[in-house]
């Protein structure tokens, strides 16, 4: 089928394999070397997010997304997307109003252990990738469900 591959496909790929490295990684950097516990939570839970929409891309790509997942399965996965919205969208608030309110400097390398702005752009792509699985995970349940039809209904 036409809508498992080409350039829209690959794209949402290797941009959810940038998301998911990038965002364990910056976990690595944050939490252990510079000391920004909190911008190294939100990266991890970004890169989260974008690893398990990098697995449901890849499954629906190889046509085993139904054999891995049902439609109920990926009803339970647009939840957890919205959450992972909601959360996002939270600390964007959160971060940006103390920001704001701290009259903090941009980020520079002098303030990346204690600077919101960190924590505000790794709550912004955890709101990213948490939108990006609720998007994902509705429109291959909905391709499920109109590929595969029970015998019996």
């Amino acid at each position: 089928m036409a809508r498992r591959s080409g350039c829209c496909m690959y794209f949402n790929i290797i941009t959810a394999i940038i998301g998911t490295f990038g965002g364990l990684s910056a976990f690595a950097v944050f939490f252990f070397h510079f000391g920004n516990r909190q911008a190294g939570l939100w990266a991890f839970v970004s890169g989260t997010f974008a690893a398990t929409t990098l697995l449901i891309h890849i499954l629906y790509k190889k046509h085993t997304l139904e054999s891995w997942y049902t439609a109920e399965n990926l009803l339970q996965i647009r939840l957890l997307g919205f959450l992972g919205m909601l959360a996002g969208l939270g600390g964007v608030a959160a971060y940006l109003s103390i920001a704001l309110s701290n009259h903090e400097e941009m980020p520079s390398m002098k303030n990346i252990g204690s600077n919101h702005y960190f924590m505000l752009i790794w709550a912004a792509l955890t709101l990213k990738w948490g939108a990006s699985l609720f998007a994902f995970s509705h429109i291959y349940r909905k391709r499920l469900l109109e590929e595969y039809h029970p015998l019996l209904s």
